[in-house]
């Protein structure tokens, strides 16, 4: 092939990849962003009994508490390499081939069939079972839910866009709640306890909504936008141990992570403590599905509003507002009157708590997508999946820590959960450990909060700078081309005039 024939391909490839790109930048209708998010109802559906899964594997298969602990660790130390390392091979495979929905598929699938098994047991029942299949459930859902959230993060690139589309996504997390805390209320059950067979019951409907989600997900949704930084061979391929070099020069995301410890610890021990504090200390158990079921609704119906508030008052007002909101529903329970509660309180406590946490599960990932951007300008690199991976770890990591903190403390001081009464030293633990500490960590993330650099203005100004690197590049090469081409034109003609005076 004649050089300024190859020379014109590559002009023309270049601009098919620019209108390709331009094409993936349109709005999204709502339809795109209600199916995008679809697959998420099952996830979150199937995900949720996960909190209460160590209680039903030692009441009814007679695994201990010892083993369960045990194997909670080994899950912990699993997620330490497979969520970066996901983060970092989606990133990859990104850049090769535009998209991540294989990564989004393949998680959905083996979350879904990793569930069925963990959900319910088949024959001799072991703490190796639970192990196992714990573990492939985790990896199901880190295959799903980190490329998930870089997909939304690549799919908008203006900051409002991705906070809206983030907005879909929490309001379908919702629904899957509301959905399984709603199977205990239905009336052909026995009780309105979370049982073998609630589980059962939870594995075969979120199959039912996961297959055809999937489908959908996949046909109506287009591939994230393309980063400039690959789009114009400026991208620099990294290694794991440059890649970690980067979170320690980059200001936006050290903070921002900060602030999702410290949410993450303080919301560990509350909910950690919560059902105890209901079920074991009120005595109110009978009616904590009813008060969960009840806050989720309202969440999913203040979605809306979350979004347009994060709007009119910017993102990081809007994280100030959930780590108030947290700060609030943990300070709650300290002026309740532990003989004299009722339904309306504890509804009125956990919507509370279900407002702040609709917030953060809306504006972080959006903010941590406009930190994609600025790290993407900063060091030439894309590396999204990397970050929500790291982040994602973080939050598991710490809401566990808080967790396990707040039974240590309140079992320290002499809470007894199966006890008939309590003394004076186990209930001042068990209101430390829910109340005054959990207060403590969500105001430090309160003062966090506000030393965050990123705002809309400023994402705008990031945006800008890589369109303006873009279109430099974009121009000296073509024109590179243009000028190679025309050199193989002359050089054409003069292989031609030689010929003929042969």
């Amino acid at each position: 092939m004649a050089l300024s024939e190859r020379t014109g391909e590559k002009i023309l490839g270049n601009k098919n990849m620019k209108n390709n790109k331009v094409e993936s930048e349109k709005r999204l209708t709502i339809n795109q962003c209600v199916i995008y998010a679809l697959p998420y109802v099952s996830v979150a559906f199937l995900f949720t009994p996960i909190h209460v899964l160590q209680g039903i594997y030692a009441k009814y298969y007679g695994i201990t508490l010892t083993a369960i602990a045990t194997i909670i660790l080994v899950t912990r130390l699993f997620d330490a390499v497979a969520d970066p390392l996901v983060g970092y091979i989606s990133d990859r495979y990104f850049k090769r081939k535009g998209t991540r929905k294989p990564f989004v598929v393949l998680g959905g699938l083996l979350s879904l069939v990793s569930g069925y098994f963990l959900y319910v047991p088949h024959g001799n029942v072991t703490a190796v079972y639970f192990a196992f299949w714990l573990i492939i459930f985790y990896l199901g859902w880190t295959l799903f839910e980190i490329p998930h959230l870089s997909w939304a993060s690549e799919l908008a690139s203006k900051s409002h866009e991705k906070t809206r589309l983030y907005s879909y996504r929490t309001a379908m997390g919702y629904l899957g709640l509301v959905l399984f805390y709603a199977i205990p209320l239905l009336p052909f059950f026995d009780t309105q306890d979370i049982t073998p067979e609630t589980l059962r019951w939870c594995a075969i409907v979120s199959g039912l909504i996961m297959l055809p989600a999937l489908y959908l997900c996949v046909k109506a949704v287009p591939d994230g936008k393309v980063p400039e930084q690959i789009l114009y061979g400026l991208d620099r391929q990294e290694n794991l141990k440059k890649i970690a070099g980067y979170f320690s020069h980059n200001k936006p995301l050290l903070i921002h992570l900060g602030y999702c410890i410290f949410v993450g610890l303080g919301a560990g021990m509350w909910f950690g403590l919560i059902f105890i504090y209901v079920d074991v200390y009120l005595g109110m158990g009978d009616q904590f599905a009813q008060m969960f079921l009840a806050a989720f609704i309202i969440g999913i119906a203040a979605t809306p509003g979350c979004y347009k508030l994060s709007g009119l008052i910017g993102k990081k007002n809007t994280l100030a507002l959930a780590a108030l909101l947290l700060f609030f529903s943990s300070v709650y329970i300290g002026f309740l009157n532990s003989e004299e509660v009722s339904f309306f309180q504890l509804s009125l406590l956990k919507i509370i708590n279900t407002l702040g946490f609709l917030c953060f599960s809306i504006v972080v990932p959006s903010m941590l997508s406009d930190i994609t951007d600025y790290s993407t300008w900063k060091f030439k690199t894309p590396l999204t999946g990397v970050y929500f991976a790291f982040q994602g770890f973080l939050q598991k990591t710490f809401l566990a820590i808080g967790g396990g903190l707040a039974l240590a403390i309140a079992g320290w001081f002499g809470f007894e959960a199966n006890a008939e009464g309590q003394n004076a030293e186990g209930i001042y633990g068990m209101y430390l450990a829910i109340v005054w500490i959990p207060t403590l960590f969500f105001s430090l993330a309160l003062v966090v909060v506000l030393f965050m650099p990123m705002t809309s203005r400023r994402h705008d100004i990031v945006r800008r700078r890589l369109a303006s690197r873009a279109g430099l590049v974009e121009l000296t090469t073509e024109a590179r081309l243009l000028k190679l081409s025309a050199s193989a034109r002359v050089e054409s003609n003069l292989n031609k005039f030689k010929g003929n005076h042969a």
